[in-house]
């Protein structure tokens, strides 16, 4: 069984396994008979083996276990084009909008925001404020504006 000898990049990955002694090489512990690097860890300025008497594909199959867990769950995606946004409204919807934004300010900047937006994040505080003021017009019902930000 040769005997191996391992080197760290400064942050403490395994940066290359050899079977000779390399000037900045640590020696493997002297059980080890890996060449799988993830299985190896420096503590204390020493090489350990985070998985002793474990084979290379239980150490993998840990390590996936443990990358699974930390990966964060994220919410759905709720950024949608603009061309998205306004298909989710009807064509009756569309011109009531159209028509009080030619007396309605607010709801002229409202369409005005969405005109240079470069796309419309459902869960934007804007966008949610921007579809309740529609409400508060008439011009949407409270349901409506529920639908429309699903």
């Amino acid at each position: 069984m040769p005997k191996f000898y391992i080197a760290f990049h400064d942050n403490g990955v395994v940066r290359d396994i050899a079977t000779d002694a390399l000037e900045g090489y640590l020696p493997a512990p002297s059980k080890a008979t890996s060449t799988l690097a993830l299985r190896y860890a420096l503590q204390d300025g020493k090489v350990v083996d985070r998985f002793p008497g474990k084979s290379d594909e239980e150490v993998l199959a840990l390590i996936a276990v443990e990358q699974a867990a930390q990966v964060e769950v994220s919410p759905p995606q709720k950024v949608i084009t603009k061309l998205a946004f306004m298909n989710r409204f009807t064509m009756e919807e569309l011109a009531a909008i159209y028509t009080a934004a030619k007396t309605e300010v607010m709801v002229e900047v409202f369409l005005d925001k969405l005109k240079i937006a470069e796309e419309v994040n459902l869960a934007d505080a804007q966008t949610i404020g921007g579809l309740q003021a529609l409400a508060a017009s008439g011009l949407l019902t409270e349901a409506r504006v529920q639908e429309v930000l699903q």
